[in-house]
This record gives C-alpha cells, structure tokens and sequence, in this order.
C-alpha cells in the first residue's frame, strides 16, 4: 500500500515535469473531496479547488520541473511526505531558483484513502524568482535588530544590577556580576591611593570594595545618563567622597566603561580626575 501511494505522488510531479497542469490530468489521483492548501493561496476543496490552484500556479510559473531524482520520502500507511526541490521560469521570465534569497525547497504532504489523494498541503516560497527581495531584507534586518536589542538589554541589565547592589538597593554579591578574567583599570597614583590600578580576576574585585570603603568615604554618586550599544555601556555621572587618610573632600565628574559578554562583565575602567585628586590629597 505504501509504495503504490508512493507511486501516486510521484505521478503528481511526472505530469507537472510533463506540463500537464490541470483538473483533467489529475483527475485519476484526487478524491472529489479532496483538500489542498498552497501558501499564499490557502485552502480548496474538490476537484473545482484543483482547477483553481492549478489556475493560480501558472498566473505565476511559465515553466515547473521537480528535480524528482532527489526526493527523500517518508511514508507510513496513510502519508507520503515528499521534500525536494524543484526549478523553473516565472511569467516575468526569472529563472528560479537564485540560491540567494529563493532555494527551490519544498515539502509536500499527502494523505491518502483508497489509493487516492485526499489531502495535498504544500509547503514552499512562493517568490519563486527571489523578487521580494524589501520583504526578505526586512526579515533579516528584523532578526538582526531582534538579537542587537536581545544584547543590549543583557548589557543594560548587568549594568544597572551591579548598582543596585553597590548602593544596597538589591541584595547580593558583585563578584558575581564578573567573568573570571576580567580588564579592570581605575588609573591612578598606586603609590598614594592603594585602591586604584589595574585587576585581571574576578576575585581582585571584592578586594578592590574593602580597600576603597576602608580608605574612602563615598558623599555622593549620582549618574547623568548610561548609553548602551551592543556589549558595551558608558555610564557618565558625579561623585563626592572623602578621603580619610586627607580629612578632605574629592569631588570629580566620571566616567565608567563596561563591556558584558555572556551576561558577565569583562571590562571594567573608571576614568575619574586621577591628576586632580594626587594635586588636592596631601
């Protein structure tokens, strides 16, 4: 049974390769209630529903050949299904397929009844010759755009957690924001000021916070804005601390640049007045 509908789906195409087209050449291969569905089209019923999509492929094809020698086919007692691929001329005289933006690839299912077809739903591209190529750049446009935003709020939302805990307005630690191997620079004069430099692990950067707070009383932080492009963030602000060893107050605009890769920061630099804090600290 299965190799006859096998059969029956292949003599689908053969009249197609052979430019049979129409109800009368398919007429010994459908039930009368046959249903069909094509994309762009929709569904039909009965063999009046042949004769319309048979109507509607030619308004769009001048020529149709299945490349039958390549069919794979899975099958059990009522399916066959056909994947193949199929090439040909549209009325506007483009050969197809491109192999740029249309591939020839279908898929084809078949349900059968009493050796017949009762159900045919095909699945293909029916810009056959590549032309909505506004439609095809949008989507990828769109799929690219979609994964730059999907990036973005990672980066947007790392950034903003590893506030939140620094200033106690959520709970945990900020190690873990960190990948292991970090890029990590608050330049500086290491020699007076032991908190600023340069860190590579992940583990430096709770060592970094009991240094400041044990040297540094914070007065104010306030950030002006925070631009994100991909993996990358700047926040810009102004900060007040104090300065114990000193006894005085460093005020200074800053700038912050991360860089999250995974939803783990790899790049950490504070770029303060470091000039402006070693002239007022002694």
């Amino acid at each position: 049974m299965e190799n006859n509908n096998v059969s029956k789906a292949q003599s689908y195409f053969e009249l197609i390769n052979n430019g049979q087209f129409n109800t009368q050449a398919f007429a010994d291969l459908f039930t009368e209630d046959v249903e069909i569905y094509y994309p762009k089209f929709g569904y039909a019923k009965g063999m009046e529903g042949i004769g319309s999509f048979s109507q509607h492929v030619r308004k769009l094809i001048n020529d149709l050949h299945f490349e039958m020698d390549k069919f794979t086919y899975i099958t059990n007692e009522k399916y066959v299904i056909v994947e193949g691929s199929e090439k040909g001329i549209t009325r506007t005289g483009i050969p197809f397929p491109d192999g740029i933006v249309s591939h020839g690839k279908f898929c084809t299912v078949f349900e059968f009844e009493n050796s017949r077809i009762k159900r045919m739903h095909c699945y293909v591209d029916p810009d056959f010759g590549g032309e909505d190529i506004e439609r095809a750049q949008l989507l990828n446009t769109t799929i690219e755009a979609s994964q730059k935003e999907d990036i973005e709020t990672q980066t947007r939302n790392v950034v903003n957690n590893f506030y939140d805990i620094q200033f106690g307005r959520t709970e945990g630690n900020l190690e873990d924001l960190f990948a292991d191997e970090i890029d990590w620079d608050l330049p500086g004069n290491t020699e007076k000021f032991e908190w600023v430099g340069k860190r590579t692990k992940k583990n430096q950067v709770g060592e970094f916070f009991k240094l400041l707070y044990a040297n540094v009383k914070p007065e104010k932080f306030e950030i002006d804005f925070i631009a994100v492009k991909g993996e990358n963030a700047t926040v810009v602000g102004e900060l007040s601390s104090k300065i114990l060893k000193y006894d005085k107050v460093f005020t200074t605009e800053f700038v912050v640049i991360f860089k999250v890769v995974n939803g783990k920061i790899v790049k950490f630099h504070l770029l303060e007045d470091g000039y402006k804090l070693n002239e007022e600290m002694n």
